[in-house]
């Protein structure tokens, strides 16, 4: 399927990055990659990542880039579910084929009350969503892939929970994807060289600090990483919350 992956427009001065959405308020465009939504695009073949906040792509551009894909996977937050909900809805409205999924940490927590939001969105992933969305895309039935809920008569399905990836070699590199689909000069990290590209070699933190939301939604305690052989020469790579990562100033 034809698919393009969103981290959608968000409101005016919210930095809605698919791998942040915490920071309310901050002087640059954008500070995080989405690096969630870059490891299901390098997975699905014929795909699209979209960083509508860092490329200043509106709703009205986003309907519009929409109405030529089969499949929308949309990373969304409890500050901007209500939004992305209006924009699935738009979208819908021009594009009636297209499937829509929602995945991210509000819909992992409250997949009940996000499919019962909207009756657009055909299903919602709980935790890590690479595997499922790109199975979809691959035409796999909604009963047959672990991890997901649907609405069916008007009653909510789970399927069962899928477990953590433990191979991570096998996912591929994000920033393949941004290199494809991203402007890197749209991302700054003020003590940072610009441009700077985001290197993510691990998943999971056993750390139990209490204003990270990742481990408790998305990605588990486990840590898990990708071997010493898989990760680029000259790459080092820090724990910090729930994903390792490295900048790399170009």
């Amino acid at each position: 399927m034809h698919t393009l992956l969103l981290n959608p427009p968000s409101f005016d001065m919210f930095d809605g990055g698919a791998s942040s959405r915490y920071q309310a308020r901050r002087e640059i465009p954008s500070f995080w990659y989405p690096v969630w939504l870059a490891y299901s695009a390098g997975m699905i073949k014929s795909s699209r990542l979209l960083d509508a906040p860092s490329h200043d792509v509106s709703p009205e551009e986003t309907v519009e880039i929409a109405k030529n894909f089969e499949f929308l996977v949309l990373f969304t937050s409890t500050a901007g579910f209500k939004s992305d909900v209006r924009l699935v809805e738009l979208i819908k409205a021009v594009n009636p084929k297209i499937k829509i999924a929602m995945v991210g940490p509000h819909v992992t927590i409250q997949p009940d009350q996000s499919l019962r939001a909207s009756r657009v969105i055909d299903f919602v992933v709980r935790k890590e969503f690479d595997y499922p969305v790109s199975e979809f895309a691959s035409g796999k039935p909604l009963d047959q892939i672990a991890g997901i809920s649907y609405l069916k008569n008007g009653q909510v399905m789970h399927t069962p929970d899928r477990s953590s990836i433990e191979d991570l070699d096998a996912l591929p590199f994000a920033v393949d994807v941004y290199k494809r689909d991203l402007d890197i000069t749209r991302y700054n990290i003020p003590y940072l060289k610009h441009p700077y590209v985001a290197f993510y070699t691990s998943r999971g933190c056993p750390a139990l600090c209490t204003f990270c939301l990742w481990p408790q939604t998305m990605s588990g305690h486990p840590w898990r990483t990708r071997s010493t052989a898989n990760v680029p020469n000259g790459v080092l790579s820090v724990p910090c919350a729930s994903t390792s990562f490295a900048y790399a100033s170009l």
